[in-house]
């Protein structure tokens, strides 16, 4: 239930509403524009269009599997083990 403060959180029927740094549509419509190219380029004999469009669907995977930022990291140890 949120709170009275909560009041950019929540949408319609006060339901909470999914962060902005979880939606990947964006990422979602890279990658399809990345195939199509890659498609498009390996079918008509364009090196270029096939080179950007592994190049935009490889940013936009890499954009889908992001780990979440605000997930905790482990530090690396300063001293190499004995």
């Amino acid at each position: 239930m949120p709170r009275s403060d909560d009041t950019g959180r929540t949408g319609p029927e006060d339901r909470p509403v999914r962060g902005r740094g979880r939606r990947r549509s964006g990422a979602w419509l890279a990658v399809a524009l990345g195939v199509w190219a890659v498609v498009a380029g390996a079918a008509l004999p364009n090196g270029l269009v096939l080179a950007a469009g592994l190049v935009v669907a490889a940013l936009a995977v890499n954009r889908l599997c992001a780990a979440d930022p605000r997930a905790t990291r482990r530090a690396k140890p300063m001293t190499p083990p004995f």
